[in-house]
């Protein structure tokens, strides 16, 4: 028996497949839909597709951090099932996921003052988080203790890099991540942004590109620049509603660096609120992330 219940929220962009294959629990991240609060996607019948659909519409989406009620009844499950509870939240600076977390934590420590909780910010987002998580639910199965588990995570974390980009500033202006002058000079000049998470989990201007393609082939440089063992391991894109230019990616990646997978996910609802049904995500094992 495992030593710990791992716990991440859907800001990990994993198939829900795969969480239940690794054995980890997932919170989700409310979210609204033209008004419409919906808690749970997946009980609400509500498929990526259908989501950017309706965003290719107009309908307009907005996000808010996990609910406290949710960590304290995964912390409760774990305690019960005498285990420790490890919740791995979306990055900090992207989210006020990981204080709510962490409040739920100290309210659950004082009922139960002998459980063993633990929350790691996962400094990340998307296929980032997802990868982390899956590389810790690994070794939660070779046999790792809570507490190996955890001071690996917050050790090796900034060695998960994340790249980013977006074909249209739509959703990035909606979101405030992009002032509304900087998207429409960079509309009309056919400019793409690429970003980066960076050291302290936040998203950062990486380069602008003219054109998508060469914003892919920027996402496939920076992977090349800085992976480590890429013979070893498997390279996560995930998409939003782009799936052209995801096997794009795949190959170009592919053809510039000798990996031993690449592994093709999808954008959920909570990220792709912020990048719209545009946004290419990729994620790897690299050199430690710096703000520099």
């Amino acid at each position: 028996m495992y030593d710990a219940l791992l716990i991440t929220d859907s800001g990990c962009d994993l198939p829900r497949e795969a969480l239940e294959e690794a054995g980890i629990e997932l919170l989700y991240l409310p979210f609204s839909l033209d008004s419409d609060e919906r808690p749970d996607e997946v009980e609400q019948g509500l498929s990526p597709d259908a989501f950017y659909d309706a965003l290719r519409a107009g309908a307009r989406s907005t996000t808010s951090q996990v609910r406290s009620p949710d960590c304290e009844a995964a912390f409760r499950r774990a305690h019960d099932a005498g285990k420790a509870a490890i919740l791995v939240t979306i990055s900090s600076g992207l989210s006020a996921s990981h204080d709510t977390a962490l409040m739920a934590r100290e309210r659950f420590l004082q009922e139960f003052p002998d459980a063993r909780i633990h929350v790691v910010d996962s400094l990340s987002v998307s296929a980032g988080q997802g990868l982390l998580v899956m590389e810790m639910a690994r070794k939660l199965a070779d046999g790792a203790s809570a507490d190996t588990l955890v001071e690996w995570a917050e050790g090796n974390r900034l060695r998960v890099n994340a790249v980013f980009t977006v074909d249209s500033y739509e959703y990035l202006v909606r979101g405030g991540r992009v002032s509304p002058a900087v998207a429409a000079t960079g509309s009309v000049l056919n400019v793409k942004p690429v970003f980066h998470v960076d050291a302290e989990g936040r998203l950062a201007p990486f380069m602008r590109v003219r054109g998508r393609r060469r914003a892919l082939s920027a996402l496939t440089e920076a992977t090349a620049e800085r992976i480590t063992s890429p013979g070893e391991q498997t390279v996560i894109v995930n998409h939003a509603q782009c799936p052209e230019d995801a096997d794009a990616l795949v190959r170009m990646v592919q053809e510039r660096v000798v990996v031993q997978a690449v592994r093709i996910g999808r954008v959920g609802v909570i990220i792709g609120t912020h990048v719209g049904p545009s946004g290419l995500v990729l994620a790897f094992w690299g050199r430690p992330r710096t703000n520099s």
